[in-house]
C-alpha cells in the first residue's frame, strides 16, 4: 500500500470555500468634509464594490445626478450616462428611494470606502481649464471645462462644486454675481444659488454647464441664522409674530425646533397651501412655490412619490381636490378663520352607472396606485399619463361617458377636457361602463374637515385636543417608518396660536414619531400633524433656506406657507 501511494498522483486541491459577501449598512454619507444623514446599503469586498445603494435624493443634491424629460419619461444623468428612470430598480432605504449606483461611481473614479455606520465617496479634485458663457438665448448659461469628473453638492442654499478655480477665474465668477468663496479643500462655493442653477455633468471631455446665470444677480445671504433682521420679518415680530431656533430635551435626547408662527388671524396673516397650479406632476424647490404666493415662511407639505413626482395624499386649494386623501390618514383643515382642525381622512367615492350598480372609486387625482378605479379631473393637470402597467379609462363629459381607453392609449397619455373627468381601470378591473351610459359620481367624506376649503394631508396624526393619539396601523403607515428616527416637518396649534415647525437631533439622533409628539406637548401645544419628513424637511423664511433636514436642498411637492396681508 505504500509503494502505491507513492506512485500514485496528488489528489486535487479542494474547491475554494464559496462566501457570500456580506451587506453592510449605515446612516452616514461623508462626501469631500460634508456629511450627510442618509441610509446606505453596500456589499463588496477589499478589492470592488458589488452593490451601493442610495437614496435619490442624495443622488440629485449631494453627487450631481440630474433628472430629464424624454418622450418615454423621465431618466436620470450623469456624466453622459441617461438611463429611463423606470428601468431602474429600487428599494426603500429608511424613509427614502434607493438607487443601486456602484457601477456609475466606479465608471468616473469614484472609490468607496466602509467605516462602520460611515460611508465615504472620494473623487479627486479637477481643475477648470476654461469658463465659458452661452450668447443669445443660451445667454444664462456658464460652461466650465475640466481636467477630470467634479461632483455637486446643494447645502442648504448653496451650491458646492468640488473643482478648483484660478484666482482669475474666481474674479469673473464674481463678475456674473455668483458670489464664489474658494476653500482650503478645494471645493467651490457659490453662495445662495442652490435654487437658482441647474447643472449638468457632460463626459469627453468633461465638463460642468450651470443653467441660470444671471449677470449682476443679488447675492443670497448665508443660510446659518434665522433672518430677524429682514423688514418684514421685524414688523411681524414688534407685533407678536414669534420666529425662533430653540433646542428642548425629550428625555435624554436634545432635540433642536425651529418654529414660526403666533396667532394668525390678530397677526393679519393667512395660511395657504403651496402647490403648483398648471399640473400636479412635478417638483420644485420650496423658494420657488413660496415666493410667487407671497409667503414670508414656508415649510415642506405633505407625501410624495420622489420617482413619479406625484402627490400621495391630500391637496386642497379653495375647494377643489388637487389630490385626494389616502388611508385614512391625518390632515389639517381650515377656511378663512385661520383655525386648524385636526382629524383622519377619507373620502369615499361611487359611481352609479344608467341609475342602477354602484362602482366603489379609490382615490381622485392621486400618485397612489392600487387595483380597482381612481377619479382624475381637470386639476390634475391637462394630460393623464398611465401610472401602472394594466389601465383603461372612461372619459365623463355631462353625466355620460363619451369615450373609452385602452392601455395603449394611456401609455402616450391622453388631454382632460376642462368640462370632463376620466375614470381610470387598474389590475384588471372591468371598465364600468359604455359610451352612452349615464353616469353619476358621489361623494362622502368620513368627516366634516373635508368640507373646509383648505385641506393639507400628512400623518400619521400626533395630538389632538391635548393628547398625543399616534396610530400608525390605523393610518397605513409601516412599522418600520414608524419606528425610524429622522428630520420631522410639524404643523400644530395650541392657545397662543399656529405654528409651522420642524425638529432634528441636536446632537446626534433625530426624533422619532413619539419624541415629536412629545416635544410638541411639552411646547404646550393642543394639536399636531406630522408631515413629510426626512430630507424633505424644510423651512423656509423670507426666501431664504433656513433649515434642511438632512443639510441638502430639496425639491418637494408642495408646501404650507405663512403669507402677510
Amino acid at each position: 500500500m505504500l509503494a502505491f501511494a507513492q506512485l500514485s498522483a496528488p489528489p486535487p486541491a479542494p474547491p475554494p470555500e464559496l462566501r457570500a459577501v456580506p451587506k453592510q449598512r449605515g446612516d452616514e454619507v461623508l462626501i469631500g468634509r460634508e456629511r450627510s444623514k442618509a441610509v446606505w446599503l453596500w456589499r463588496g469586498s477589499n478589492t470592488a464594490t458589488e452593490e451601493l445603494w442610495l437614496p435619490l435624493e442624495l443622488l440629485e443634491s449631494r453627487l450631481g445626478f440630474r433628472r430629464v424629460a424624454r418622450i418615454d419619461g423621465e431618466a436620470l444623468e450623469w456624466f453622459g450616462r441617461t438611463v429611463a428612470l423606470a428601468s431602474l430598480e429600487t428599494r426603500s432605504l429608511g424613509d427614502e428611494v434607493g438607487l443601486e449606483v456602484s457601477d456609475w461611481l466606479t465608471e468616473i473614479g469614484v472609490t468607496t470606502q466602509v467605516n462602520g455606520s460611515s460611508l465615504t465617496l472620494r473623487l479627486p479634485t479637477p481643475t477648470v481649464n476654461n469658463l465659458r458663457r452661452g450668447k443669445g438665448s443660451t445667454a444664462d448659461r456658464l460652461v466650465l471645462d475640466l481636467n477630470g469628473p467634479a461632483l455637486v453638492q446643494q447645502l442648504n442654499g448653496d451650491l458646492l462644486l468640488e473643482l478648483k478655480v484660478s484666482p482669475s477665474q474666481k474674479r469673473q465668477l464674481k463678475a456674473w454675481g455668483l458670489a464664489p468663496q474658494q476653500r482650503r479643500d478645494g471645493g467651490l462655493v457659490l453662495q445662495g444659488q442652490a435654487t437658482k442653477l441647474r447643472s449638468l455633468s457632460l463626459s469627453s471631455p468633461w465638463r460642468l454647464v450651470l443653467d441660470g446665470v444671471r449677470v449682476g444677480g443679488r447675492r443670497q445671504p448665508p443660510s446659518a441664522r434665522l433672518p430677524l433682521s429682514n423688514p418684514t420679518v421685524a414688523a411681524l415680530l414688534r407685533r407678536g409674530f414669534v420666529l425662533e431656533k430653540r433646542t428642548i430635551k425629550v428625555g435624554v435626547k436634545p432635540i433642536q425646533v425651529f418654529r414660526a408662527g403666533g396667532d394668525l388671524s390678530r397677526l393679519g396673516i393667512t395660511l395657504q397651501p403651496l402647490a403648483k397650479t398648471e399640473q400636479q406632476q412635478g417638483l420644485q424647490f420650496l423658494p420657488q412655490l413660496s415666493q410667487p404666493a407671497g409667503a414670508l415662511v414656508a415649510v415642506n407639505g405633505g407625501f410624495f412619490n420622489r420617482i413619479n413626482q406625484l402627490p400621495l395624499g391630500a391637496l386642497r386649494r379653495e375647494g377643489v381636490w388637487l389630490s385626494g386623501p389616502i388611508l385614512n390618514r391625518g390632515v389639517i383643515a381650515w377656511g378663512s378663520s385661520g383655525d386648524l382642525q385636526f382629524g383622519r381622512l377619507r373620502l369615499d367615492q361611487t359611481l352609479q352607472v344608467n341609475n342602477g350598480r354602484r362602482w366603489d372609486i379609490n382615490t381622485i387625482n392621486s400618485g397612489y396606485v392600487q387595483k380597482g378605479l381612481s377619479l382624475y379631473t381637470p386639476a390634475w393637470g391637462p394630460r393623464y399619463q398611465a401610472l401602472s402597467g394594466e389601465e383603461e379609462a372612461l372619459l365623463i363629459r355631462g353625466g355620460r361617458v363619451e369615450a373609452t381607453f385602452e392601455q395603449t392609449n394611456l401609455q402616450r397619455g391622453i388631454s382632460i377636457p376642462q368640462d370632463a373627468e376620466l375614470v381610470v381601470a387598474r389590475g384588471r378591473t372591468p371598465l364600468p361602463a359604455r359610451p352612452g351610459d349615464r353616469i353619476l359620481v358621489r361623494s362622502r367624506a368620513s368627516s366634516s374637515l373635508a368640507q373646509q376649503p383648505n385641506v393639507l394631508g400628512g400623518g400619521p396624526l400626533l395630538m389632538q385636543n391635548g393628547r398625543v393619539v399616534l396610530n400608525g396601523r390605523q393610518e397605513g403607515f409601516s412599522p418600520g417608518f414608524m419606528s425610524l428616527a429622522a428630520p420631522r416637518t410639524v404643523v400644530a396649534q395650541g392657545q397662543s396660536g399656529q405654528w409651522l415647525m420642524t425638529l432634528r437631533g441636536a446632537s446626534g439622533s433625530d426624533p422619532t414619531l413619539v419624541e415629536t409628539a412629545l416635544a410638541a406637548q411639552q411646547l404646550g401645544l393642543r394639536d399636531a400633524l406630522n408631515m413629510d419628513g426626512g430630507s424633505s424637511t424644510t423651512l423656509v423664511v423670507a426666501g431664504q433656506t433656513v433649515m434642511n433636514g438632512r443639510g441638502s436642498t430639496p425639491r418637494v411637492h408642495n408646501g404650507l406657507g405663512l403669507i402677510p396681508l
